[in-house]
């Protein structure tokens, strides 16, 4: 798979075709020394499996070469969607932002959404470019992905899911959802015609109506209320109460996430930071919202939006502009920019400018 071609003129460095750069390490084995030849492959058919679909640029290999190219210290940016990466209203990330991933990625830099949504949900927002999800923390932290694969998962609790549903829709104007892990969703409550708009933003993956729930593991669920603030205020203290499994988060205007109480997207990002062996001041994360707290409060390097709530912006360290304005994308250029320097000089010191 791996041909090498003699006559190095980049000594310590690896260049590769199709390869994601932190998955190197865990699949060259002893293909990476010594790093003063070129591996690279020569087309998409010697790519190596569990890469194909990821970002097809020159990558350097982390890990292994960090201690000669020098440790940038950004190595994992992981954002939420709703409102930081994807505005609301709109139906996809930026170009800008998909072009800033990119930059990361070459840099070595991986990048990965954090969400309540699961990855099948994912591909309309970034226009289908897999590159910009094969890392991603889902479900609110209880599915996470790398290299388009689930290396973690943790389902919610089937009993007590099933007499919340039951109990969800036997209310007017709402809706109780579970998700296949193809995406797929089910639901009970109120027709399609009465979600309105709420349908295309909760089933982007399909869904399909019954009179009861099918049975299967289920790791993301939600609800769909279409009251007003004060009622939907009043439901969430009412469901948290009767099903002390689960919390029950309004991030969004009339939804709220269902996820196992006490787990958040931080348990997650833990498996995923545990699984490339990294520091967490390696690690950048993006938020707006009350359930982003958990990780703004974590991950030293946290960012808040402009428009972020008063909560997100007092738990994050640093603050970007806002979501429709591109705000994350400008810090992903500047992350990239930060980590072309320290891998072209071998400083350790070089931060991005919106951390000065």
């Amino acid at each position: 798979m791996w041909n090498k071609l003699p006559g190095n003129s980049v000594p310590w460095t690896v260049r590769l075709s199709r390869c994601h750069p932190l998955a190197l390490p865990m699949h060259i084995g002893s293909y990476a020394a010594p790093f003063d030849v070129y591996q690279y492959i020569t087309n998409e058919d010697d790519a190596c499996s569990m890469c194909v679909g990821m970002r097809a640029s020159d990558m350097i290999l982390m890990g292994y070469t960090k201690r000669v190219i020098g440790d940038h210290m950004i190595k994992l940016v992981l954002s939420d969607m709703d409102n930081t990466l994807v505005p609301f209203g709109r139906e996809h990330v930026s170009q800008r932002t998909i072009d800033a991933i990119h930059a990361c990625q070459e840099q070595g830099v991986d990048f990965g959404p954090t969400t309540g949504r699961d990855r099948a949900e994912l591909a309309s927002f970034f226009r289908g470019d897999r590159s910009c999800y094969n890392t991603a923390v889902c479900a609110n932290g209880q599915k996470v992905y790398y290299l388009r694969s689930l290396i973690f998962e943790r389902n919610l609790e089937s009993e007590p899911l099933g007499r919340a549903a039951r109990y969800v829709q036997s209310l007017p104007g709402c809706a109780f959802i579970t998700y296949r892990s193809d995406g797929l969703g089910d639901w009970v409550g109120i027709t399609r015609e009465e979600m309105g708009s709420m349908y295309d933003r909760a089933f982007m993956a399909g869904g399909v109506y019954h009179d009861e729930l099918p049975v299967y593991p289920v790791a993301k669920a939600g609800i769909i209320c279409l009251d007003g603030q004060d009622a939907i205020d009043r439901l969430q203290v009412k469901l948290e109460g009767d099903y002390p499994e689960f919390s029950f988060t309004n991030s969004v205007a009339n939804w709220f996430d269902i996820s196992i109480r006490g787990w958040t997207k931080v348990e997650g990002i833990r498996e995923l930071v545990a699984t490339l062996r990294l520091s967490l001041d390696e690690v950048c994360v993006f938020g707006d919202a009350d359930n982003d707290l958990t990780m703004l409060e974590y991950i030293p390097n946290s960012c808040a939006m402009a428009n972020a709530n008063d909560n997100a912006k007092a738990a994050a360290r640093w603050h970007v502009g806002a979501s429709e304005d591109d705000g994350v994308a400008i810090a992903l250029e500047q992350i990239a920019e930060a980590a072309r320097l320290c891998n072209e000089s071998g400083r350790e010191d070089i931060m991005p400018e919106f951390m000065h």
